[in-house]
C-alpha cells in the first residue's frame, strides 16, 4: 500500500501533467502532429511516456483534431482528483504548494515562441 506522501506526489505529478498538456492544447496547432514534436521540449518527458505517446499517436492516426490531449488533459486531471480524494486534501492545496517559478517553466516549454521555428524545420 502507497504512503499518503507516496500518493500526494502521484497527485502532484498527475496534476503537472494536466497543467503542462493543458498549456500544449492552448496552442491550437493546425496539425495535429505537432503536438508531438512540442511535447519533446517538456522536461516532464512526457514523450517518452509510453501511454500518452501511444494515445496521441493513435489519436493522430484516426485524425483527432487535437491529437487526444483533451482526452488525456481529462484523464489526468481526473487521476489527480482521484489521488486527492484518497488522502482527503484538496487539489487546489497540492497545486499551491508548487512553486509558480516551476509552473511558469512548464508552461514556458509549452509556449516558448521557438516553437514555430521547430515544427517549420525541415526533418
Amino acid at each position: 500500500m502507497l504512503s499518503e506522501e507516496e500518493i500526494q506526489e502521484r497527485a502532484k505529478y498527475c496534476y503537472l501533467v494536466f497543467f503542462q498538456l493543458s498549456h500544449l492544447r492552448s496552442l491550437e496547432l493546425a496539425n495535429p502532429a505537432h503536438y508531438l514534436k512540442v511535447l519533446e521540449q517538456s522536461s516532464l518527458h512526457l514523450i517518452e511516456d509510453d501511454f500518452i505517446l501511444m494515445t496521441m499517436e493513435d489519436e493522430l492516426r484516426m485524425g483527432s483534431p487535437d491529437c487526444g490531449l483533451d482526452y488525456l488533459m481529462t484523464l489526468y486531471e481526473g487521476f489527480a482528483h482521484a489521488y486527492c480524494e484518497v488522502i482527503e486534501k484538496p487539489l487546489t492545496s497540492i497545486r499551491d504548494e508548487i512553486p509558480g517559478e516551476y509552473l511558469k517553466k512548464l508552461a514556458a516549454e509549452m509556449d516558448h515562441e521557438e516553437i514555430e521555428d521547430r515544427i517549420q524545420a525541415p526533418e
